[in-house]
């Protein structure tokens, strides 16, 4: 599972058929609810009367195969979500194979769905994503065939990773098709896996990690920013920047006549 989906139907349909494939319904979901994040789907489900419910949730998917999981492993189905749950350990192992980073050292908090997030510094978060771009050098056979594995799912469904309309991991991806997978975290996280000859024929993979530290709420900051990264680091050229212009220049309207007054724009250079 890659995805914060933005709660479109395509989205609570998949989620719909892996719980079903497992045995499990929606009850089984302990992310909660929110308004779906595609601002057509919202309005569709306030003008029919349609609560949110927890498939709706960005989180979904995730917490889908948190709980799947903890039934093929014959643990505890209802408490999946908890620290101490063997679903949860095994992801802060997980993520300490990926980063580099020794369990022992990587931070624990409660995430806003209400499972455990890990805190390790950027170089780490960005290391994890080469690895996820090219996981050959890991020598855990296993893992290195599930990150493959979302790896390439995630390149053949960008639309699935966050969703079809004005989401920027899907259009990110679709920019360069097969040559990078992107995933927006909360509190203004943006990770990218550039995959090898991303950036040249000859060209390893790479990691970007990008945190805005007031949490980037107007959803301006990030994006910009991620994609000024990856244009002065060689991987975006004009053709792409052209494709993600609502992005790296996000717009400023006149709200009452909707005219263009202004625009965001990034001034910083990345040190080498």
């Amino acid at each position: 599972m890659a995805a914060s989906h933005a709660g479109e139907d395509r989205h609570v349909r998949l989620v719909q058929g892996a719980l079903r494939a497992g045995g499990l319904t929606r009850s089984a979901l302990q992310c909660g609810t929110h308004t779906p994040f595609d601002a057509e789907t919202a309005q569709r489900l306030a003008r029919d009367g349609e609560p949110p419910n927890e498939l709706r949730h960005n989180c979904s998917g995730k917490h889908a195969a948190m709980a799947l999981h903890a039934k093929a492993g014959g643990w505890d189905v209802d408490t999946y979500w908890q620290p101490d749950h063997p679903v949860q350990q095994l992801a802060l192992e997980t993520v300490a194979a990926v980063s580099g980073v020794p369990a022992r050292r990587i931070g624990t908090a409660t995430d806003g769905c209400g499972v455990v997030s890990f805190a390790i510094p950027l170089h780490a978060i960005a290391r994890a994503y080469a690895r996820l771009a090219n996981p050959t050098g890991l020598t855990d056979a296993p893992l290195r065939e599930a990150l493959t594995r979302i790896r390439d799912a995630m390149l053949a469904h960008p639309e699935l990773v966050s969703g079809e309309r004005r989401q920027f991991d899907t259009d990110l991806m679709r920019a360069a098709p097969g040559r990078l997978v992107a995933k927006g975290g909360a509190e203004g996280l943006r990770c990218v896996g550039v995959l090898p000859g991303g950036m040249g024929a000859n060209a390893p993979a790479a990691g970007v990690a990008v945190k805005i530290e007031d949490g980037d709420a107007a959803r301006r900051a990030g994006a910009a920013t991620t994609c000024e990264t990856l244009r002065q680091i060689g991987f975006l050229g004009e053709v792409e920047l052209s494709q993600l212009a609502a992005y790296a220049a996000p717009p400023i309207l006149d709200l009452p006549r909707g005219e263009v007054v202004g625009e965001v724009r990034v001034a910083f250079t990345l040190a080498r």
